[in-house]
């Protein structure tokens, strides 16, 4: 008998949980689910696909290969959408309508970097 815990109604465990000042209805079978802050680091590491390089990145340190130095200067890109849009911002609708002309170019200079033939289509915004 020593052994064991006494074990007490669902009210006197709620009257003791105040004394004490933790929650009512504490479980403490709870503890067991608990995880180490590096298994919990790791899988939002995998999640939110942290350190690992991304279309986004890999097409920001290619963007002077991809429309010329010229044309870099002022368009860039803004965001992918639905995985295989890119979408691009662009200074003035001068240049929006060069790089429009240009779009068949500038998909086989995108597709020339590797992880961006998931891309199929360029939309040029002016703004």
């Amino acid at each position: 008998m020593a052994g064991k815990p006494h074990k007490f109604s669902r009210k006197v465990e709620n009257l003791i949980a105040n004394f004490r000042g933790i929650p009512e209805n504490y479980k403490p079978e709870a503890k067991s689910r608990e995880k180490g802050i590096d298994s919990i680091i790791d899988r939002i590491e995998r999640k939110y696909k942290i350190g690992i390089e991304s279309v986004e990145d890999l097409i920001n340190e290619n963007w002077t290969q991809i429309v010329g130095a010229a044309n870099a200067r002022s368009c860039s890109p803004s965001r992918i959408e639905r995985e295989n849009t890119l979408i691009v911002s662009v200074a003035n609708p001068i240049l929006r309508q060069e790089l429009q002309f240009n779009k068949a170019i500038l998909l086989k200079n995108l597709h020339k970097i590797s992880g961006t033939r998931k891309i199929r289509y360029l939309v040029f915004k002016t703004g």
